[in-house]
């Protein structure tokens, strides 16, 4: 009698129930009945690709922030170590626990310094990322450019260096932590008053910025204003100087919004030889490059620059670590503190809440006496601060606080006051 039927006739039912009384093929049977089981109720599923759901969990462990800097062109003088100095601070703050153990990460785009390519960056991180903050934009034709495409969406818009006075209106949804040149044009028209100038010369860049300080000026002075403009892209000012210096001035006043334009009209007013007081915005004052490098020509120069103390250790503390991680020094001392303070500024307000625009705008709007490396900073009902510009002068190729013509006169007099009291006497 045969052991085996025919594969072909026997059932497979019955060649289980045959294999599994003897008990050597046991398993066999289990291993072909999980097989019928697994043939009845569908395919074995495969193993499955989870690198889709780690990249959704952390995405939803990141908080995301749009940033707009001038990271090219003339303009990344500023964007390219201001950048730095925000990753230095957001590191800071995500080691720090970041918000509810979440890390913030922003989405650089470039502004260019310019409001076309900012909106076009805007409408990205607006409609793409969908960022309900945004970090910047730094120049002020990039904030203003921006600042009616967040207004429309609903997004914040927090700038760590924008100073056009039209800032102030620009909307709701419209912040900033540097001061706006409304304060600087003012405190130096006055102080042209007080030097006794009746006439004073004005080479300005057309942007938002310098348009802003050269109006705030003239309101402010009392003589007159003789003005040459040039655009951003122009490198050739010496058509303009020679028509400035033609007008006999008292002062000339360098207004550019880039250290790179201000070294080329420097180096041209050096190939003139035109010795005449000089007037610079904050854009000279900041960079030391520039100051050392004619130091010759600027010596005694009129410049205003948003004060803050450079002593504070947490200040010389980032300024060392920017020469570690750089190797060079950090340029923009201002710029850099309002930077600083601003990358934390948006953490707490995402503290207050992640989503809901209008409760950050509420935290902003109620910012009062936090203290930072810019100093005490209060926000007012315009999503302005409260810091103020300083006079200051370039004396051997170094910016130092200025004594105001005016202070010295009422200084002297007051003197004079004492004196007489003292010969009645």
């Amino acid at each position: 009698m045969a052991l085996f039927h025919s594969p072909i006739s026997l059932n497979l039912s019955d060649m289980l129930n045959k294999l599994t009384r003897t008990a050597g093929i046991s398993i066999l049977g289990a291993s072909l009945m999980f097989l019928l089981a697994a043939c009845a109720d569908g395919p074995i599923d495969q193993p499955t690709d989870t690198s889709n759901d780690q990249q959704v969990a952390e995405e939803s462990n990141t908080l995301k922030v749009g940033a707009i800097f001038p990271l090219t062109g003339d303009g990344a003088a500023y964007g390219d170590p201001l950048q730095k100095v925000a990753q230095i601070a957001l590191e800071e703050v995500n080691a720090a626990g970041g918000v509810n153990g979440k890390e913030i990460e922003f989405i650089w785009e470039d502004g260019k310094c310019n409001g076309a390519d900012a909106a076009n960056a805007a409408r990205k991180l607006i409609e793409v990322d969908q960022v309900k903050v945004i970090f910047g934009g730094f120049c002020s034709g990039e904030t203003l450019a921006v600042a009616p495409l967040a207004e429309a969406a609903g997004v914040i818009v927090l700038s760590p260096g924008s100073s056009s006075p039209d800032i102030t209106t620009a909307g709701d949804y419209i912040f900033r932590n540097y001061p706006s040149d409304a304060k600087q044009g003012k405190v130096i028209g006055e102080e042209a008053n007080a030097k006794g100038y009746a006439k004073v010369a004005m080479l300005t860049e057309q942007n938002d910025y310098t348009i802003g300080i050269q109006n705030v000026f003239s309101e402010h002075f009392t003589g007159e204003v003789i003005s040459e403009t040039y655009l951003p892209d122009d490198s050739d000012f010496r058509t303009a100087l020679v028509k400035l210096q033609s007008e006999e001035p008292d002062a000339l006043f360098i207004n550019p919004q880039t250290p790179t334009k201000a070294d080329l009209i420097f180096k041209q007013i050096e190939e003139m030889d035109w010795d005449v007081d000089m007037i610079g915005n904050d854009v000279v004052a900041g960079y030391q490059d520039l100051t050392t490098k004619y130091a010759e020509l600027v010596e005694g120069m009129l410049v205003a620059e948003f004060a803050f103390d450079r002593s504070n250790p947490d200040f010389i503390a980032l300024e060392e670590e920017f020469k570690t991680r750089t190797g060079t020094d950090l340029p923009y001392g201002t710029y850099a503190s309002t930077t600083y303070d601003a990358v934390s500024i948006v953490r707490d307000m995402l503290t207050v809440s992640e989503t809901d625009t209008e409760a950050m705008k509420n935290f902003l709007y109620g910012l009062s006496g936090r203290t930072g490396l810019s100093g005490s900073l209060t926000l007012d009902s315009n999503g302005d601060p409260n810091f103020e510009h300083r006079l200051e002068t370039i004396v051997g190729g170094e910016v130092v606080p200025y004594e105001s013509e005016g202070s010295m006169m009422e200084e002297g007099e007051a003197m004079e006051d004492e004196s007489m009291e003292e010969a009645e006497a």
